[in-house]
């Protein structure tokens, strides 16, 4: 005790700079919420003014002059008014940190019924400045304690002992680093006032709290540090599983898109050849035409096909032409013969799309336009009115391309195109009638008639045969 008497002025500077810096650093925190923030400042500021003011009291005590006059008197009072102030700070700061983190919907009671005693506190403060309830001072301005300093020791120690309940019954709903600091901050400073109470001269109680106070805002830190990591973990996971729920749709997507191109490209190889389909593909806004040597062209079409709609259902004709023309896709897909397109009730096909300069794909084409009939007749079984074919086939150059920007279609032109048409329409029903050009390219692999002359719209009489 004699150690602290002769040292305390010394103590109490040191302790005011710690708790000065420590107001700095709270001032300067930017991770704790604003109320707390505000509440443990306030506790900082007013244990670092209640220990400059003490430390004036003690200075100037036992000064007669004027300034020691006012010195005693204000530093006296400023010390009572600010341990108020503080635990009235403190009370500010628990009932944050219940409302906030203890779950709670309001203050509890007992801190509230703490907060009006920190009122009395201060009315009867002021009051002993008039009365000498407190204390009183002497003409050396000493300072001397009065009967009634029971009480100006007793509301401070009800509110501690208040804020000391509420602490014991919430324990559980306060984070752990936390509880510690908040005990301490209400056992300690009861203690240091009982010794002081018998060991006048002392500023035991004062230095307790600047010490709980410094305590407090260490412990205050490490629990928002764990706050801030525990958020920046959440954070990452929430970052992770967002992270594997995009891959998830990227993949998903990605699946989706893969699918949808197949389905075009398998849309596309519909309609057009597969080379023309990729150079489509790949230069959408380009001119696409070509030019084949040799190419053959079958034209096959239905005899007397409006007699035989006519008085008919359309949903029935319909039907009737949607058979005929799936059995021959499938024969043409399976054969490699290219469907160019369907006009009413006429199938056009060609062979030759792929610059093969052989006689080969005459001679497939008119295997194909055999097999097609025998597709007729295989269709034609169980039917009243059984349908026939007429076949032409020519051999020749040609152009083929597309043309159209929105259903555009693929097409062949030129003059062996007609003509073909031309010996489909000059044929017989269930046969084939191929031109003098297909029939040199075919001769040794299929038996004909002997030539006839058919006439051709702007070519005159030309030789043609029947297989």
């Amino acid at each position: 005790m004699e150690f602290l008497r002769e040292y305390q002025l010394g103590i109490m500077l040191i302790l005011i700079g710690v708790c000065g810096i420590t107001s700095l650093f709270v001032a300067l925190t930017r991770n704790m919420n604003s109320s707390r923030k505000a509440a443990l400042l306030l506790i900082e500021t007013c244990a670092t003014l209640t220990l400059v003011a003490d430390r004036f009291a003690y200075m100037f005590r036992g000064d007669a002059s004027d300034l020691g006059w006012w010195m005693v008197r204000i530093s006296n009072f400023a010390v009572f008014a600010l341990n108020l102030f503080l635990l009235y700070a403190f009370n500010l700061y628990l009932m944050d940190l219940f409302t906030h983190e203890g779950g709670l919907t309001s203050a509890p009671r007992r801190l509230r019924a703490a907060s009006w005693c920190v009122v009395v506190g201060l009315i009867l403060l002021v009051v002993s400045q008039f009365t000498g309830l407190y204390y009183t001072f002497d003409n050396m301005n000493f300072y001397h304690r009065s009967n009634g300093m029971v009480l100006c020791y007793l509301f401070p120690t009800v509110i501690l002992v208040l804020q000391f309940m509420v602490i014991i019954k919430y324990y559980g709903r306060i984070q752990r680093k936390i509880r510690l600091p908040l005990v301490v901050f209400t056992v300690l400073p009861v203690l240091a006032t009982v010794v002081q109470f018998f060991c006048y001269g002392l500023s035991l109680t004062n230095m307790s709290f600047v010490g709980c106070t410094v305590l407090l805002y260490i412990f205050a830190i490490r629990d928002m540090d764990e706050a801030v990591e525990k958020a920046h973990r959440l954070e990452i996971d929430i970052l992770e599983r967002y992270k594997k729920r995009l891959e998830y749709v990227v993949k998903e997507r990605t699946r989706e898109l893969i699918a949808a191109n197949e389905k075009a490209e398998s849309l596309l190889l519909n309609i057009l050849p597969k080379d023309i389909a990729k150079e489509l593909a790949e230069h959408p806004g380009k001119t696409i035409a070509k030019d084949y040597s040799n190419v053959t062209v079958m034209f096959a079409d239905i005899v007397e096909f409006t007699k035989i709609s006519d008085g008919r259902p359309a949903e029935e004709v319909i039907t009737l032409l949607n058979k005929m023309v799936t059995i021959f896709d499938e024969r043409a897909s399976r054969e490699g013969v290219e469907k160019i397109k369907t006009i009413g009730d006429c199938y056009m096909a060609a062979m030759g799309l792929n610059m093969d300069d052989s006689n080969k794909d005459a001679v497939r084409m008119v295997r194909f336009a055999q097999g097609i009939l025998e597709d007729v007749r295989e269709l034609n079984k169980g039917m009243a009115s059984p349908i026939q074919l007429r076949i032409g086939i020519n051999t020749g150059s040609l152009v083929a391309g597309v043309i159209g920007k929105s259903k555009f279609i693929y097409d062949i032109w030129g003059d062996i195109v007609n003509v073909a048409s031309r010996m489909e329409s000059t044929g017989e029903p269930m046969r084939i009638h191929v031109t003098e050009s297909t029939y040199e390219e075919t001769k040794d692999s299929f038996a004909y008639s002997g030539p006839i002359e058919v006439e051709v719209k702007g070519k005159g009489k030309m030789k043609s045969y029947f297989l």
